[in-house]
């Protein structure tokens, strides 16, 4: 691993950049003054004074009583079990929070009427739409129809919707797929179809998740330029309207589709 991608993992998990950069060169140089670690980590003294004393006030580094002063990194391990210790806590308050606000919401809010009968909503980055349909599929109860891609199930897969599937199976859920099955995919298409009925359409690009057939999430922006996919978009609404129409598009995808296990007899080489 580079020194970057220490940094940018260290970053990921809650320290700040300037933070991280001086803690991997701190753990590189041992017990070292604010100058000495501002040089080898190429940060100018003020922000490393300013990363340092972040760090000290979280116990991630300790500080000898040396004139001046001798930074040394906590062991890696017991750095990752204080920030883990941290983000409980965080999660602890935020509980707790949710708990005073939804009790006194009603109040605060002033709002006494019911939700709208018809509701939409839109969700952007990839993250947080597979974070949705995994949400989606798990509250389903009685049926779930996918139109999807190749990509659509391997990032399923990633995201824990196969399992949230496969639970909601358990509690009585029917499922139905359809997708493009071919060469290219074969392999991952027999691993969905030993669990979840399967059929192939050609060419299939479309992408929607219809559950109980009474609401529906649909792709608007399918982002393929970024790892993170930050520019894709998704639209959730249980309009009966726009539920029925891509009801009855899925209903004759399934009617003319081919079975998985045909389609895949197909593609085996003779």
């Amino acid at each position: 691993m580079k020194l970057t991608e220490a940094t940018e993992a260290l970053e990921r998990v809650g320290l700040g950049r300037y933070e991280a950069l001086v803690f991997v060169n701190l753990s590189r140089a041992g017990a070292v003054t604010a100058r000495e670690v501002a040089r080898v980590s190429g940060v100018n003294r003020v922000q490393t004074y300013r990363a340092l004393g972040g760090l000290e006030a979280r116990g991630l580094v300790e500080v000898t009583l040396d004139r001046p002063r001798r930074y040394s990194a906590r062991a890696l391990n017991d750095v990752f079990d204080m920030i883990a210790e941290e983000k409980r806590s965080e999660l602890e308050k935020m509980d707790e929070v949710r708990k005073t606000l939804l009790e006194a919401w009603p109040r605060l809010s002033g709002r006494t009427r019911d939700r709208p009968s018809v509701r939409l909503q839109v969700i952007k980055g990839r993250g947080q739409i597979y974070r949705t349909i995994r949400e989606f599929v798990a509250g389903a109860k009685e049926e779930v129809l996918a139109f999807t891609t190749t990509k659509g199930l391997q990032r399923s897969y990633r995201a824990g919707i196969n399992e949230a599937l496969l639970a909601s199976m358990h509690r009585g859920v029917q499922p139905r797929l359809v997708t493009d099955i071919n060469e290219s995919n074969a392999a991952l298409m027999t691993r969905v179809a030993a669990n979840v009925p399967l059929r192939h359409v050609e060419r299939q690009r479309a992408r929607f998740i219809i559950a109980d057939r009474m609401s529906i999430l649909a792709f608007l922006i399918q982002d393929e330029r970024t790892i993170r996919g930050d520019g894709e978009t998704a639209l959730w609404t249980n309009s009966p309207d726009f539920v029925k129409a891509h009801l009855e598009f899925f209903e004759k995808a399934w009617g003319t589709g081919i079975p998985a296990v045909e389609r895949l007899q197909q593609l085996r080489p003779h």
